[in-house]
């Protein structure tokens, strides 16, 4: 579609000096404003995408742009704006990044012990008591928490998790071999 300006709306003709038409300032600013996106942002692709965002917007704002002293001065300025909520946007990425966990480097035994555990909770505990347990001790919710979620009193929740443990020591301790370590 072709960018066209003009205070009637419709296409100026090189006869009117201070028409301003899309085309003649695309042609005109596209270089240099993209020149100066990628040296603001860094990245190629990034100063495409503001390039285009900056020339739709000027576009939609076809009446202040008219109104401008300097049409390449607005959309330049235009153009900064955005390269500077981008590099916000990156920069609060990169810090929210930051803060995220990082996942601690598993050895083998580690995962062996993962599948083991997980091995021993399916064969010895139902599902209900497998969940109550993984709530517990690998969601951290507590007693009143966990009463709540399954509808019983803490206090019978309590008496399930301590139930759960002891059935799942047993048939942890029936599973280890004479000889063998825990």
């Amino acid at each position: 579609m072709p960018w066209h300006w003009g205070r009637s709306g419709g296409r100026q003709t090189a006869e009117d000096p201070a028409a301003v038409t899309a085309e003649a300032l695309f042609a005109r600013c596209e270089r240099p404003v993209g020149r100066f996106l990628v040296q603001m942002v860094g990245d190629r692709s990034l100063a495409e995408d503001l390039l285009q965002d900056t020339f739709h917007d000027a576009f939609r704002a076809r009446s202040q742009l008219l109104a401008a002293p300097s049409p390449e001065a607005w959309l330049f300025t235009m153009a900064r704006n955005r390269a500077l909520s981008a590099l916000r946007r990156r920069r609060r990425s990169i810090v929210a990044l930051a803060h995220l966990p990082r996942p601690r480097e598993r050895s083998e035994r580690d995962v062996q012990e993962v599948v083991t555990l997980r091995d021993l909770l399916e064969r010895h505990l139902d599902p209900d008591e497998r969940a109550l347990l993984l709530l517990r001790y690998l969601h951290g919710f507590d007693a009143n928490e966990l009463a709540e979620m399954i509808g019983l009193t803490p206090e019978a929740v309590r008496q399930r998790l301590s139930r759960s443990r002891r059935k799942l020591i047993s048939a942890s301790a029936a599973e280890v071999q004479p000889g063998e370590e825990r």
